[in-house]
């Protein structure tokens, strides 16, 4: 992320990006670090189709060409995206596990309307509660190359995926569950294969949550990697895209609220700052834009939030089910396997292993 933009600097990247109908003309050069925070939290590719759709004049070609050509590499890598989601695909159908596409790819393929406006990182696909792990061996055996290690084995099958691997250079995450077990989110006995719609693009057949549970899960992997210290305004612009798609967009927000009626104030704080994004109706006049503006700025650096992330990983052990696993989880957490150490702290010694786990447990 850039550092050296200011509150203005996200204001008017929110109001090039944002959804509307009537065509916004650009009075003033749009800056260096406007142009560089779009780009780094993926809108350049959006505001690049409201400018080939009329609704932003004025813009300079310079940006123009540089916006131009992130839609075509988001368009181009697309299909290398395809061909790894359909080779995962498969593969797990060959074996009886049936998936689900979850986010980027999701939202690529269906919401957006063009594969070129929704950059992706990788691709997220959920099974179903149990087959993890086996979907996990079946792509190792068939070539699949590990990309990380588990701090131990219960807190691979308590995490909402289990490790990633990497096909064909394209990071591929196995979703056991949305969230893990003891996140605030976290909904047991749900059957999301009984929640889905089924999009076919470019004669892949691609199964995915309904909008209900896209919402809800957009919203609340928001509102995770807020608590991790960080934010993305693409996430906010995949949130407002979705309600906007809506017929009744009060009634839908009523229903993803509904999921966890605990968890109501965070899911609206989330769908306020969206909102900032939405074209001017009832749910955009009943927000106020200069504090949403102000709770987004400090996200948009996610840097240095380690012992963040620990104190939540601590807090989602003492929520799991069950004493046996709380116990494993929260030992594993301050001593984990060799080859976990081995792999985050690169030690190739007896000395380099203990010195890690000191650094482990004191948390430097």
């Amino acid at each position: 992320m850039i550092k050296n933009y200011e509150l203005k600097d996200l204001k008017q990247a929110i109001y090039l990006s944002s959804i509307r109908n009537t065509p916004l003309q650009i009075m003033n050069p749009v800056s260096d670090e406007v142009v560089a925070l779009c780009n780094d939290n993926g809108l350049s590719a959006w505001c690049y189709s409201r400018y080939k759709d009329d609704l932003l004049r004025g813009l300079d070609p310079a940006v123009v060409s540089q916006w131009k050509s992130i839609y075509f590499l988001n368009t181009i890598s697309y299909q290398r995206y395809l061909v790894v989601f359909n080779k995962v695909n498969q593969l797990l159908r060959q074996a009886g596990i049936p998936l689900l596409v979850l986010k980027g790819m999701a939202l690529a393929s269906s919401l957006y309307g063009d594969d070129g406006l929704r950059p992706m990182g990788d691709i997220d696909v959920l099974v179903p509660d149990g087959m993890g792990l086996k979907a996990l061996d079946i792509l190792l055996k068939s070539g699949a190359k590990q990309l990380f290690v588990p701090r131990s084995s219960y807190h691979e099958q308590a995490d909402a995926h289990v490790r990633a691997v990497s096909i064909d250079g394209i990071m591929v995450e196995v979703h056991q569950r949305l969230f893990a077990l003891g996140s605030n989110f976290h909904t047991s006995r749900v059957d999301f294969f009984k929640h889905r719609v089924v999009v076919l693009k470019q004669n892949t057949q691609m199964q995915m949550l309904n909008d209900v549970w896209m919402g809800y899960h957009l919203i609340a992997h928001a509102i995770k990697g807020i608590e991790m210290g960080g934010l993305r305004l693409g996430w906010l612009l995949d949130i407002a895209v979705l309600i906007n798609a809506q017929k009744d967009y009060k009634t839908y927000i009523d229903s993803i609220l509904s999921v966890r009626p605990k968890m109501k104030n965070a899911m609206l704080s989330v769908v306020n700052m969206a909102a900032l994004l939405l074209p001017e109706h009832d749910l955009y006049n009943g927000i106020d834009i200069d504090l949403n503006c102000e709770k987004i700025f400090p996200l948009l650096n996610n840097d240095g939030h380690e012992k963040v992330h620990r104190w939540i990983n601590l807090h989602h052990h003492i929520r799991t089910p069950g004493l046996t696993n709380k116990a494993h989880l929260l030992f594993y957490e301050f001593f984990p396997c060799r080859e976990y150490m081995l792999f985050r702290y690169q030690a190739s010694s007896k000395a380099g292993l203990l010195y890690a786990y000191l650094k482990r447990i004191t948390g430097r």
